[in-house]
């Protein structure tokens, strides 16, 4: 795979973010914002539609502002008072009908955080588990992002910022800017190692007769 660049929305670098919401159905939806009372005693055949009418709007509208895991709405539903049980009826409909697939929206979630915020294989997994996938699901999502597409993501983000500055001459400078850079990356889930070899052939490039950068990298080499 060739890609070239939580919840909430994803902030594009140089093209579009994709569309990662569920459109919703032409329907009407009750109004959720009023206080939800808690399903506390069993309720009659009548009041258990209602709920589950209840619910599944809520779910709607959820999936009507951006894709969310199955976890994520069932915390959402649990937060409203809603019933374990019916929760879970609802949700299973969902499920079934494909409007609530793990597998795909870590695929979606996956690529949209590496391509658009930059993000490293190991800030990926952490993501999916805060949003609750993880297994299989998580697993080949992630295989989506090789070592060579992290490598080549990982010196777009070096290059930008080098782009703002001029590599320093003095030697003690120059560490100071790969040790923020190396810190940039690792932030961003890079893996330590390579961060410290995309930045090193970055700032190689940037000074390619001097050599004082390779001097700069065993000096890091020896800190890391």
């Amino acid at each position: 795979m060739h890609i070239v660049a939580a919840g909430g929305r994803f902030e594009p670098v140089g093209e579009a973010a994709p569309d990662l919401s569920v459109a919703a159905p032409d329907r009407s939806v009750a109004d959720l914002d009023s206080e939800v009372v808690p399903d506390s005693e069993p309720l009659d055949p009548g009041e258990t539609v209602r709920r589950e009418g209840q619910a599944r709007d809520l779910i709607y509208r959820a999936l009507a502002a951006r894709d969310h895991s199955t976890a994520e709405l069932r915390t959402k539903l649990a937060k409203r008072g809603f019933d374990e049980d019916l929760a879970e009826r609802v949700l299973a409909k969902f499920v079934h009908a494909g409007l609530v697939d793990d597998a795909a929206f870590a695929q979606r979630w996956v690529e949209s955080r590496h391509r658009y915020a930059g993000r490293g294989r190991r800030a990926l997994a952490m993501e999916l588990q805060r949003k609750g996938v993880g297994g299989a699901a998580a697993a080949e999502a992630l295989d989506q992002v090789s070592r060579d597409d992290e490598r080549e993501r990982a010196a777009e983000l070096v290059e930008r910022k080098l782009a703002r500055q001029v590599v320093p001459a003095d030697r003690v400078e120059r560490d100071r800017l790969v040790q923020r850079l190396v810190g940039m990356l690792g932030r961003r889930g890079y893996h330590p190692s390579l961060a410290l070899s995309v930045v090193l052939d970055r700032i190689r490039a940037a000074v390619e007769d001097t050599g004082d950068a390779t001097q700069a990298g065993d000096a890091m080499e020896e800190a890391l």
